[in-house]
């Protein structure tokens, strides 16, 4: 598989992650396989790295070097995958989990999928498109008012969700539901040009796909779910490593933290009191990573 992908804070994982020779990590994002592969070369010789992807091409098309395991899985299951990867493989330890909670440039360049609202594709976002699971069209073609509302202004902290929601409601009402990114981007930047004089920059549909796909792929609950698996899977003095690139997420993340950091016998220290950013260089390199927030804590 040839990636187009940049990994998002690769000097910071690896320096608060500290892989070294023969020890085994947990990428539960795989993605490009950025992370994966740098992790995998600090490991050398005999150290695993377990790759986890939700979209099954990811799995099926990556040329895999040794000792690099990819599952085609969701990452809530995390405790299922390692069980029965160590069933596999034999017992062993593992060091460190990575979750990379964002969207790899391989999935936006895919036309077909909707995930860029730059294609014209239709709007599915679904992460693994062999799941049965409503596609973003088929919310927009069924879900009512109030539920849209919900979902963007809670997952898109969208000022514009209400207006939107009606829009969309409208334009169904009259025949015409919205199926793909471009339908999509139209109708948004339509409200936006009547509510405000001056263009952003920043694309008005942002907002509303992120939510989506959120909403699509049940990333919030995901995320709520993994966490603790991760801690009970990590050997003592194991790190987890979050990259977070959505208020929500970041919350979800931190709120977690900072409870299980303040129990009577917490599982976990933090490591990092204050999310990492990325530096100057690398957002300039890479303009996705500016809204990226890298949080660690260490297994007690």
């Amino acid at each position: 598989m040839k990636t187009i992908h940049e990994p998002v804070l690769l000097s910071e994982v690896l320096e608060y992650l500290k892989p070294e020779a023969n020890q085994n990590f947990v990428d539960c994002t795989f993605g490009g396989g950025g992370h994966s592969l740098a992790m995998l070369e600090k490991v050398k010789p005999n150290g695993k790295v377990i790759g986890i992807d939700l979209d099954p091409k990811t799995v099926e098309e990556f040329k895999k070097p040794k000792n690099l395991i990819l599952v085609h899985d969701n990452y809530r299951n995390l405790d299922q995958i390692i069980k029965k990867v160590k069933n596999d493989l034999g017992l062993f330890n593992i060091n460190g989990v990575l979750l990379d909670l964002g969207l790899s440039s391989d999935q936006l360049g895919a036309e077909h999928r909707g995930f860029s609202f730059q294609n014209e594709g239709f709007l599915d976002l679904r992460f693994d498109e062999t799941e049965d699971r409503p596609t973003a069209a088929e919310i927009l073609r069924t879900y009512n008012e109030g539920d849209l509302f919900k979902i963007f202004a809670q997952y898109g902290d969208e000022p514009l969700a209400r207006p939107i929601a009606k829009k969309i409601i409208a334009d169904r009402l009259n025949g015409i539901n919205i199926e793909t990114a471009e339908m999509l981007v139209q109708l948004v930047s339509e409200i936006y040009r009547t509510k405000f004089k001056s263009v952003s920059r920043k694309n008005p549909a942002t907002r509303i796909f992120q939510a989506l796909r959120i909403a699509v792929n049940d990333e919030f609950g995901n995320l709520k779910s993994v966490l603790p698996k991760a801690i009970e899977c990590l050997a003592p003095g194991g790190r987890l490593a979050v990259i977070s690139f959505h208020s929500g997420e970041d919350r979800i993340v931190k709120n977690f933290f900072r409870d299980w950091s303040k129990k009577d016998e917490p599982p976990f220290k933090l490591v990092t009191r204050k999310p990492v950013a990325p530096s100057a260089e690398e957002i300039k390199r890479n303009p996705r990573s500016r809204s990226s927030k890298l949080r660690v804590v260490e297994k007690l």
